[in-house]
């Protein structure tokens, strides 16, 4: 599953759900999303950023990545990590499956940055 990130002025950016689900649990828990949103962002129908809330998430980007290891990961509840990903499915903890890369939450800070305008989830 997929999602893909558009702006009006034609910018695109994929995410994969292993990458989407913990970035959407983490704006959430740091107050950049309400839940209701986070939870419309989370499926796959058209929902809108506003750019307001794309400033906002990439300003709280810039001062959190300061903190991640340029090899870290963000799992699910929150935690970093610098243990590498082995791609192994676990069935008996479905939400050690999910993390975030610092690559990939470098480059929706920067896609965020760019959405001046906002941009749609879909």
């Amino acid at each position: 599953m997929s999602w893909t990130l558009d702006t009006p002025a034609g910018d695109s950016l994929r995410v994969n759900a292993w990458n989407w689900r913990p970035t959407l649990e983490l704006l959430e828990r740091h107050g950049l999303l309400d839940p209701d949103t986070a939870a419309l962002l989370g499926h796959n129908i058209e929902t809108d950023v506003t750019g307001e809330q794309a400033r906002r998430i990439a300003a709280f980007l810039d001062a959190y990545l300061a903190g991640v290891p340029d090899t870290g990961r963000v799992l699910l509840d929150g935690s970093v990590t610098t243990e590498p990903d082995t791609f192994e499915l676990h069935r008996d903890d479905l939400g050690r499956n999910y993390s975030a890369t610092s690559s990939w939450l470098a480059r929706f800070r920067d896609f965020c940055h760019a959405a001046t305008a906002g941009f749609t989830v879909s």
